[in-house]
């Protein structure tokens, strides 16, 4: 968060405002916000030199927020669920609101929500990737979907809800994630939710877990006319013909860089690689076994596509050498625990953290990345949530130890407990048998103030891990 959104905060938090209301104003879909951020604000854990708003500036803000929701949209532009752009789509007569168009391919309608447990919310999760393959669109809910009048929700589990618990389920049951907005609105006396769904520019959408009888692994959902249902051949055919002119264009847009000069080029024959700022050459007895692999966030710019080189490269200068970096392929568990024994900075910490929800190691290291990267810890965390993760147990373990909800530390008795006590005064010695060892690791676990000395661990841990005795 920005200062100016601290000292917001700050000043909403004087009015006596809600963590919950506070945290609706900042909460976007390019920037999910753990609610947990508006906690450490009261607590003066985060943000705390940042002076308070004035009563002027918070009611600048308000007044701004109200005339222009920039949730999900531009500073110019009303959020897809502004009051005036949802009241526009009912027509009210003799007090019963009724949707104008009814059920169409970009407008669903459902009498209640449930968020919990997951089966009650699979239903929406369906809709939701159905109006992603599509156009996008509308989910109302607490209007009957026949009827296709607005009754209003029966309590405020909707209005309560933290978007990012809306946005959870999604991550661990579609691939892509769709991009979802809340909003609500009261047409009457009743009170409604609404969910917009953008059209996912990468669509298709995919379910990737079964969930009760709604939704089935490996299925793409789609939205025809009142109905969400397995894609037909026509529609996935589109979807891929869109894909197909996209990247088409894609490539033009590159080629016109290159001829530019804007990009480099590489010629698979010779090896050689050129661009505007100079040259250098791969050998060409490595061509044959070298990848070019486009990914997401292989640099500290979060989101910026890369290309990664899978082996050694040689430039053709010793110049060009010493500004040469190449990130290696698969992070093991054995090379998360190796970097951070030897206190080393790795090109790439996005990588190595990634790499711990794919481990079902529990208690790897993880905060010696995070301090190496250039990434927030929010983000980091809404990150992992939207990984694919091979264990999602491990993934959503990672994720509690970055909230800090659980930890490593267990209170030690006997030897352990003694050698605590050591550790805290400074004693650190290296332990010489198997007995000894456990004894150690049950001591480090047991402390919660790190030792004046700490970095006399790494090379004792490290010499009994890699056997450099």
């Amino acid at each position: 968060m920005t200062d100016q959104e601290i000292g917001i905060v700050k000043a909403m938090l004087s009015k006596g405002m809600r963590n919950d209301a506070i945290h609706f104003y900042f909460n976007r879909a390019d920037r999910l916000l753990s609610s947990g951020r508006i906690a450490q604000i009261r607590k003066n854990k985060y943000g705390a030199s940042v002076l308070e708003a004035t009563p002027d500036e918070l009611e600048l803000f308000l007044t701004d927020w109200k005339a222009r929701d920039t949730t999900n949209s531009g500073p110019d532009t009303l959020s897809p669920v502004a009051p005036g752009i949802i009241s526009a789509m009912f027509v009210e007569q003799d007090e019963v609101w009724t949707i104008r168009q009814g059920e169409t391919d970009q407008i669903e309608c459902k009498k209640g929500f449930r968020l919990s447990p997951e089966e009650r919310f699979a239903d929406v999760i369906r809709s939701i990737a159905g109006l992603a393959n599509n156009k996008g669109g509308y989910i109302f809910f607490g209007v009957r979907d026949r009827a296709l009048t607005a009754d209003g929700l029966s309590d405020t589990t909707f209005f309560d809800a933290d978007p990012a618990l809306i946005n959870r389920p999604l991550a661990g049951a579609l691939d892509p994630v769709p991009h979802v907005t809340k909003g609500s609105i009261t047409l009457g006396k009743k009170r409604i939710g609404v969910l917009y769904v953008e059209k996912h520019e990468h669509a298709p959408v995919i379910a990737i877990k079964n969930i009760a009888k709604d939704v089935k692994e490996g299925t793409i959902y789609y939205r025809y006319v009142g109905e969400t249902r397995a894609i037909k051949p026509g529609e996935l055919r589109q979807i891929i013909a869109n894909r197909e002119q996209r990247a088409i264009a894609e490539f033009t847009r590159r080629m016109n860089r290159v001829a530019t000069g804007n990009e480099a080029t590489i010629d698979l024959d010779t090896g050689e690689v050129t661009g505007t700022s100079g040259r250098f050459v791969i050998h060409k007895d490595l061509l044959p076994n070298i990848q070019f692999i486009r990914e997401g966030d292989f640099t500290e710019a979060r989101g910026a596509p890369a290309l990664r080189l899978i082996g050694e490269v040689e430039p053709i200068s010793a110049t060009e050498r010493d500004r040469a970096r190449i990130i290696r392929d698969n992070v093991t568990p054995d090379a998360v625990i190796r970097n951070f024994l030897r206190n080393e900075r790795v090109a790439d910490p996005m990588q190595f953290i990634h790499s711990l929800a794919h481990s079902q190691r529990k208690w790897l290291p993880v905060w010696f990345y995070v301090r190496q990267s250039a990434v927030s810890l929010d983000d980091i965390v809404e990150d992992l949530r939207r990984q694919v993760a091979t264990h999602p147990s491990s993934r959503d373990a990672l994720v509690k130890r970055l909230l800090r909800t659980v930890s490593a530390y267990r209170k030690q008795t006997g030897k352990p407990a003694a050698l605590v006590a050591k550790f805290l005064k400074g004693e650190i010695g290296p332990p010489k048998t198997i007995t000894e060892d456990s004894t150690f690791a049950n001591a480090v676990q047991g402390l919660t103030d790190a030792p004046r000395n700490l970095d006399v661990f790494r090379p004792l841990v490290a010499r009994e891990e890699f056997g450099s005795d």
